[in-house]
Protein backbone atom coordinates (compact mmCIF):
# COMPACT_ATOMS: atom_id res chain seq x y z
CA UNK A 1 0.00 0.00 0.00
CA UNK A 2 3.17 2.42 0.32
CA UNK A 3 4.21 1.67 -3.09
CA UNK A 4 0.91 2.95 -4.69
CA UNK A 5 0.97 5.85 -2.01
CA UNK A 6 4.49 7.33 -3.87
CA UNK A 7 2.86 6.80 -6.61
CA UNK A 8 0.10 8.74 -6.76
CA UNK A 9 1.47 11.75 -4.68
CA UNK A 10 4.35 12.47 -7.64
CA UNK A 11 3.40 15.28 -9.70
CA UNK A 12 2.31 14.99 -13.38
CA UNK A 13 4.98 16.51 -15.74
CA UNK A 14 3.74 18.87 -18.22
CA UNK A 15 6.76 19.09 -20.37
CA UNK A 16 7.41 23.04 -20.20
CA UNK A 17 11.22 22.55 -19.51
CA UNK A 18 11.68 20.60 -22.62
CA UNK A 19 9.54 23.43 -24.65
CA UNK A 20 11.79 26.34 -23.10
CA UNK A 21 15.07 24.47 -24.15
CA UNK A 22 14.27 24.15 -27.30
CA UNK A 23 13.08 28.16 -27.79
CA UNK A 24 16.66 28.68 -25.73
CA UNK A 25 18.21 26.53 -28.23
CA UNK A 26 16.64 28.39 -31.73
CA UNK A 27 17.62 31.41 -29.92
CA UNK A 28 21.44 30.17 -29.35
CA UNK A 29 21.42 29.23 -33.09
CA UNK A 30 20.25 32.36 -34.66
CA UNK A 31 22.99 34.34 -33.17
CA UNK A 32 25.60 32.33 -33.74
CA UNK A 33 24.00 32.84 -37.59
CA UNK A 34 24.58 36.06 -36.96
CA UNK A 35 27.56 36.71 -35.67
CA UNK A 36 29.38 33.89 -38.06
CA UNK A 37 27.89 36.56 -40.71
CA UNK A 38 29.05 39.42 -39.77
CA UNK A 39 33.02 37.84 -38.85
CA UNK A 40 32.71 36.85 -42.70
CA UNK A 41 31.65 40.33 -43.43
CA UNK A 42 34.35 41.93 -41.55
CA UNK A 43 37.15 39.49 -43.29
CA UNK A 44 35.75 40.97 -46.65
CA UNK A 45 35.51 44.07 -46.07
CA UNK A 46 39.10 44.11 -44.23
CA UNK A 47 40.48 42.22 -47.51
CA UNK A 48 38.97 45.34 -49.71
CA UNK A 49 40.84 47.82 -47.73
CA UNK A 50 43.69 46.56 -47.71
CA UNK A 51 43.76 45.77 -51.56
CA UNK A 52 42.60 49.83 -51.95
CA UNK A 53 45.50 51.10 -49.69
CA UNK A 54 48.15 49.16 -51.68
CA UNK A 55 46.73 50.19 -54.99
CA UNK A 56 46.60 53.86 -53.65
CA UNK A 57 50.47 53.58 -52.65
CA UNK A 58 50.71 51.16 -55.87
CA UNK A 59 49.08 54.36 -58.38
CA UNK A 60 51.52 56.89 -56.17
CA UNK A 61 54.37 55.20 -56.78
CA UNK A 62 53.98 55.04 -60.45
CA UNK A 63 53.28 58.44 -60.89
CA UNK A 64 56.79 59.35 -58.89
CA UNK A 65 58.35 56.93 -61.09
CA UNK A 66 56.97 58.81 -64.14
CA UNK A 67 57.76 62.26 -62.49
CA UNK A 68 61.16 61.68 -61.75
CA UNK A 69 61.97 60.58 -65.17
CA UNK A 70 59.93 63.97 -66.89
CA UNK A 71 62.01 65.94 -64.12
CA UNK A 72 65.24 64.23 -63.47
CA UNK A 73 67.35 65.31 -61.05
CA UNK A 74 70.35 66.51 -63.12
CA UNK A 75 67.99 69.36 -64.29
CA UNK A 76 65.63 70.11 -67.56
CA UNK A 77 63.11 68.24 -68.59
CA UNK A 78 63.42 64.35 -69.10
CA UNK A 79 60.83 62.15 -71.17
CA UNK A 80 57.28 62.28 -70.93
CA UNK A 81 56.79 58.49 -71.98
CA UNK A 82 52.79 58.28 -73.29
CA UNK A 83 52.47 55.16 -71.51
CA UNK A 84 54.06 52.61 -69.44
CA UNK A 85 52.81 49.56 -67.80
CA UNK A 86 54.31 48.53 -64.34
CA UNK A 87 54.02 44.64 -62.74
CA UNK A 88 55.31 46.08 -59.15
CA UNK A 89 57.17 42.94 -57.36
CA UNK A 90 57.87 44.41 -53.54
CA UNK A 91 56.33 43.63 -50.63
CA UNK A 92 53.20 45.21 -49.84
CA UNK A 93 52.25 45.63 -53.66
CA UNK A 94 52.53 42.32 -55.00
CA UNK A 95 49.65 41.45 -57.00
CA UNK A 96 49.24 45.09 -58.51
CA UNK A 97 49.75 46.32 -61.95
CA UNK A 98 50.19 49.89 -62.70
CA UNK A 99 49.34 52.03 -65.84
CA UNK A 100 50.67 55.16 -66.16
CA UNK A 101 49.91 57.59 -69.14
CA UNK A 102 51.37 61.34 -69.56
CA UNK A 103 50.90 63.85 -71.75
CA UNK A 104 52.16 67.77 -72.67
CA UNK A 105 49.19 69.48 -71.77
CA UNK A 106 51.23 73.40 -73.49
CA UNK A 107 48.96 75.76 -73.52
CA UNK A 108 51.63 78.45 -74.74
CA UNK A 109 55.42 79.03 -73.36
CA UNK A 110 54.95 77.13 -70.08
CA UNK A 111 55.56 73.29 -70.57
CA UNK A 112 52.48 71.91 -68.47
CA UNK A 113 52.28 67.66 -67.90
CA UNK A 114 49.64 65.57 -66.77
CA UNK A 115 50.60 62.33 -65.49
CA UNK A 116 47.38 60.07 -64.66
CA UNK A 117 48.10 56.27 -62.80
CA UNK A 118 45.66 53.79 -62.42
CA UNK A 119 46.47 50.71 -59.79
CA UNK A 120 44.75 47.42 -60.11
CA UNK A 121 45.58 44.78 -57.46
CA UNK A 122 43.66 41.52 -57.44
CA UNK A 123 44.24 38.89 -55.10
CA UNK A 124 45.86 36.56 -58.05
CA UNK A 125 48.00 38.13 -61.07
CA UNK A 126 48.42 36.50 -64.29
CA UNK A 127 50.83 39.41 -65.87
CA UNK A 128 48.86 39.74 -68.74
CA UNK A 129 47.14 42.92 -70.29
CA UNK A 130 43.37 41.30 -67.85
CA UNK A 131 45.86 42.30 -65.21
CA UNK A 132 44.84 46.34 -65.45
CA UNK A 133 41.40 45.89 -65.44
CA UNK A 134 38.84 44.13 -62.65
CA UNK A 135 36.03 42.30 -64.67
CA UNK A 136 34.34 39.68 -63.18
CA UNK A 137 36.54 39.10 -60.46
CA UNK A 138 35.72 38.61 -56.54
CA UNK A 139 38.55 40.29 -55.32
CA UNK A 140 39.64 43.36 -57.78
CA UNK A 141 40.11 47.01 -56.58
CA UNK A 142 41.46 49.72 -58.61
CA UNK A 143 42.95 53.49 -57.72
CA UNK A 144 43.74 56.03 -60.29
CA UNK A 145 45.78 59.55 -59.05
CA UNK A 146 46.36 62.52 -61.63
CA UNK A 147 49.29 64.97 -60.96
CA UNK A 148 49.75 68.26 -63.47
CA UNK A 149 52.95 69.49 -63.22
CA UNK A 150 54.39 72.72 -64.45
CA UNK A 151 58.13 72.97 -66.34
CA UNK A 152 60.32 75.55 -65.09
Amino acid sequence: MSINRIKQTKPKQKGSALAIAVFIIVIMAALAAGISKSISSNTDQLVFEVLGTRALFAAESANEIALAQLFPVSGGVGICTAEQSLYLNVDGLRNCAVKTYCSNKSPGASQYYQVVSTAVCKANMNNNSSDFICTNEKVCVSRTIEVEAKAL
